[in-house]
């Protein structure tokens, strides 16, 4: 009775975190239609607690800022990985002893030994080129985990006997939800964009931003002062020692639309628009909805801004900063940056991707050269073929100095960071890269092979008994 009551609890619990789960899908997904992926995924997945708009079910004013909390993506799978590695606790006992266990419990500190080498990347190349076929790159990362996936079944079969296969099944799930949780707070997408003959040392972090003002005054170096975009919040005034005047941040502009000419603007009424100077003179920018991003589109965040006297806290100038104007959004076809002069000092400022200056492992700054880009199209078409960019890597505090291709599906990895083909500029005159740091991205490889292993194991017991009854 107690055995069964213990199950129907735990299935009880698992298919209520399974329902909620569906439940927090559902939303996540009506929630997309007014706001960007990566907006959904920090409020309804990458969290531990989820506010639900009320705004997605219905239209209606008197429910437009009301939102209800939820379980988050984090708290259904900490609770759903912990009543897993409870109900194994309680179910899957160990009661061999003598050899048995001494030679199950070397064999799993041999698992794990190789578990580890294989998430660390253990006698992988400091330098991963992209010149062999992607089918055998993937065959040989199964490889690795199913060397991993066997050693750990034998483990669980002195220990479990011929339990093990459903041990392993649930561990190699249990890995997997893990590994997600890692990758959703460690992992870091960016971008790298490089001109052809052109050298770049730095890259620009997908989902954050900041404002950085260039000191342009002084003619052998430029002084940039970042301001981090987390620390602009509506209604707030910023201080810099940095700086010679205060920041007053009017808005946030989640998405900003595409800035027109306020030249061609038909019935454009400056009465309903703020008084910007610099870029905001020039053109319009407003408010938008968030973009999904299913369909390629980005969103492009936006800070409306005054600066304010140090002393006397008047206004020195109000202006729109949108990250339309960083010339890495828009692949390098824009280049606008707000300017303002106060005395001697002038500067230059945009709103940009936050940037992060490439180093190696060892702390070594490295830069990536592109030495030619080729774009290939089908024949009599503009559909695009093949993206190849040929670069020269350098690392002069690592002795590295090596030219390399990356070509769709052949990525670079270097660094514990990996460079994807990702787009081109106008006119083929360089690269886009996709850069992804991701310390756990071999666990989903590692992952499968346990389940795959276990799920094997456990299929052939199940059909061996089957033969015995004579069911088969």
């Amino acid at each position: 009775m107690k055995i069964f009551l213990r199950y129907f609890l735990s299935l009880k619990l698992t298919v209520t975190l399974l329902s909620l789960s569906m439940v927090l899908v559902f939303c996540g997904t009506l929630a997309q239609v007014d706001k960007g992926i990566w907006t959904v995924m920090e409020q309804y997945f990458r969290t531990w607690i989820a506010w639900i708009d009320l705004s997605i079910f219905t239209k209606s004013e008197s429910v437009a800022s009301l939102s209800l909390p939820f379980p988050g993506g984090f708290l259904i799978g900490s609770l759903l990985s912990l009543n897993l590695l409870i109900v194994h606790a309680k179910t899957f006992r160990i009661f061999v002893t003598g050899k048995r266990l001494i030679i199950g419990l070397i064999f799993l500190l041999l698992g794990f030994i190789l578990t580890a080498g294989v998430i660390l990347g253990w006698g992988s190349a400091p330098i991963a080129t992209t010149e062999s076929d992607a089918f055998w790159r993937v065959l040989f990362r199964l490889g690795r985990g199913t060397l991993a996936a066997v050693i750990l079944f034998i483990a669980c079969y002195f220990l479990y006997k011929k339990r093990a296969g459903m041990v392993l099944l649930h561990a190699g799930i249990l890995m997997l939800l893990i590994g997600e949780f890692f990758t959703a707070l460690f992992a870091v997408e960016s971008t790298m964009t490089v001109r052809e003959g052109q050298a770049v040392n730095f890259i620009d972090r997908s989902q954050r931003f900041e404002i950085a003002f260039i000191e342009t005054s002084n003619p052998n170096f430029d002084r940039v002062t970042v301001i981090p975009a987390k620390m602009l919040k509506p209604e707030k005034e910023i201080k810099s020692d940095q700086l010679p005047f205060n920041i007053y941040v009017h808005s946030v502009f989640a998405n900003s639309s595409q800035p027109q000419l306020i030249t061609n603007i038909n019935g454009f009424s400056a009465d309903n628009y703020p008084d910007y100077k610099s870029i905001g003179e020039k053109f319009f920018i407003a408010p938008t909805r968030e973009v999904s991003g299913a369909s390629g589109e980005r969103n492009a965040p936006a800070f409306d801004i005054e600066l304010l006297d140090k002393t006397s806290g008047d206004s020195l100038g109000r202006f729109i900063l949108s990250l339309w104007f960083y010339p890495n959004f828009v692949n390098q076809i824009w280049d606008l940056p707000n300017e303002y002069s106060l005395g001697s000092k002038k500067f230059k400022f945009y709103l940009r991707n936050e940037r992060e200056f490439t180093e190696s492992i060892s702390g070594n700054p490295y830069s990536v050269e592109l030495l030619d880009f080729v774009h290939d199209k089908y024949e009599g078409t503009q559909t695009p073929k093949d993206f190849t960019s040929k670069i020269r890597l350098i690392n002069e505090g690592d002795e590295v100095d090596r030219e390399l291709k990356i070509w769709m599906n052949n990525p670079l990895r270097y660094s514990k960071r990996t460079f994807y083909q990702s787009g081109f500029l106008p006119d083929d005159k360089g690269t886009v890269l996709q850069v992804v740091r991701n310390d756990s991205w071999m666990i989903p490889y590692l992952s499968c092979m346990i389940v795959f292993v276990g799920m094997g194991a456990q299929f052939v017991w199940s059909m061996g008994r089957a033969k015995k009854k004579g069911s088969l």
